[in-house]
């Protein structure tokens, strides 16, 4: 089965009975953020039922701590997963939460797949690359009263390309910082995304997609395009329930 990309990230996820310490903030855009959740669990159970059971209790700032020690077999998924794909993108997807406030999910992607360079208005995602290893390049557009129409190009600030991987990685983006991004597996590989808000095209939220350009003046361009031919593949998530 496949369906038009739709980026999506949710509300939840907890772990231990405590309640975790305040989330202090840091710097949020993909490619510079080393550390989202800044904390430590003292003992360890599965990551995504606590996760999931501090996203239901205590604000989303206090449950980010417990990205940094998630990992793929708490969320039950693993690199078989992503070499099952058999979509034209190369991309899967498994729906952990959807809601008003936030979606909850995982990306699968197969070795060489591309998820083109695509924008999150508004929006925070939190997220964490659970296996394999990907490529992530990120941009900014310099001013919000661009034309989003297609064929239109758009003065960006590129922020550049980094690779995250093989090991586990905990990353972020805000509305203002690396918005847009490109990501490519350099290896199978998963990640794990928290959207809030979450995409809602009625409420002026839509996914825009995005051709980019460089200039060996250094200027980038990025223009909207629309991505009919881009699907992704749907998975059942066999992990913990939110």
């Amino acid at each position: 089965i496949e369906f038009s990309f739709v980026c999506t990230m949710a509300s939840a996820v907890a772990t231990q009975d405590e309640p975790p310490s305040e989330w202090k903030g840091g710097p949020t855009n993909t490619l510079l953020c080393a550390d989202v959740g800044l904390g430590k669990v003292s003992h360890r159970r599965n990551a995504a039922t606590g996760l999931f059971r501090a996203l239901r209790k205590y604000p989303l700032t206090r449950a980010l701590r417990y990205l940094d020690v998630l990992t793929a077999s708490d969320l039950g998924v693993s690199s078989s997963d992503a070499a099952r794909i058999q979509s034209r993108s190369g991309v899967a997807y498994q729906e952990i939460y959807g809601g008003a406030d936030m979606t909850i999910c995982i990306f699968l992607m197969r070795k060489g797949a591309r998820i083109p360079a695509h924008d999150h208005p508004g929006m925070h995602v939190f997220g964490r690359l659970l296996f394999g290893s990907m490529r992530v390049k990120s941009w900014d557009l310099l001013s919000d009263e661009g034309d989003m129409r297609n064929d239109v190009p758009l003065e960006a600030y590129y922020y550049g390309a980094q690779v995250l991987g093989p090991h586990p990685a905990t990353y972020g983006l805000g509305p203002e910082e690396g918005n847009i991004h490109e990501i490519e597996a350099v290896e199978n590989c998963a990640f794990f995304d928290i959207l809030t808000p979450p995409y809602n095209p009625k409420g002026g939220r839509d996914c825009t997609y995005f051709d980019a350009k460089t200039f060996e003046t250094g200027t980038t361009t990025l223009t909207p395009r629309s991505r009919p031919d881009f699907g992704m593949e749907t998975q059942d998530y066999t992990g913990p329930p939110f």
